[in-house]
């Protein structure tokens, strides 16, 4: 009798610990304001107690199986063991905590430097690192900048793991002197 009861508690106990995973992302983009959900699945009646980083916020969910999290004051780079929750079901029982990294991913686009420009130079072609990204700004079709007549704001836009970074660059645009016809003096 006491052998089933040490298995029943034995597989009772790794039934509870092995449904204790973390699911949703663990990826975060750096300075986004969306809030990243954080859950998992419920095993009974009983108390979930979540903690965070200080550079996070909270925002809801302490107590229940899932939490909303604001990391945008976090600086870049793995955050180790950034989130934990531990339960302790109704009986008081705990659980093992369990714990999930969080990466705050930034990229820093890097624009390859453009111009001066005089307004009827011939267009050129924009780089940046990482490639792959858009461009936008007056006068850019593709990776192609023609200079207009006047000075414009270039924007390099990079995207990657569901996050976007952005860099900008000035184009200066000279204007084209115009001379005066020739005189001729008698």
């Amino acid at each position: 009798m006491k052998k089933l009861i040490l298995l029943l508690f034995l597989t009772f106990t790794g039934t509870a610990l092995t449904q204790l995973t973390t699911t949703n992302p663990d990826t975060v983009c750096y300075q986004t304001p969306t809030l990243s959900t954080y859950s998992i699945p419920s095993v009974g009646a009983g108390t979930y107690t979540w903690t965070i980083p200080a550079c996070a916020t909270l925002i809801s969910g302490q107590g229940t199986n899932s939490i909303q999290v604001n990391w945008s004051a976090c600086p870049p780079g793995l955050i180790n063991n950034a989130i934990t929750v531990a339960y302790s079901s109704a009986a008081g029982c705990p659980a093992l905590p369990v714990t999930l990294n969080v990466l705050i991913y930034q990229v820093i686009p890097v624009i390859t430097p453009v111009g001066p420009f005089c307004a009827n130079d011939p267009c050129i072609t924009l780089t940046a690192n990482p490639s792959g990204g858009t461009w936008s700004g007056i006068g850019v079709t593709g990776n192609q900048f023609c200079p207009g007549i006047t000075n414009t704001l270039i924007t390099y836009t990079y995207t990657q793991s569901g996050c976007s970074f952005s860099a900008n660059t000035g184009a200066v645009i000279n204007p084209v002197p115009v001379l005066s016809p020739i005189q001729h003096n008698k």
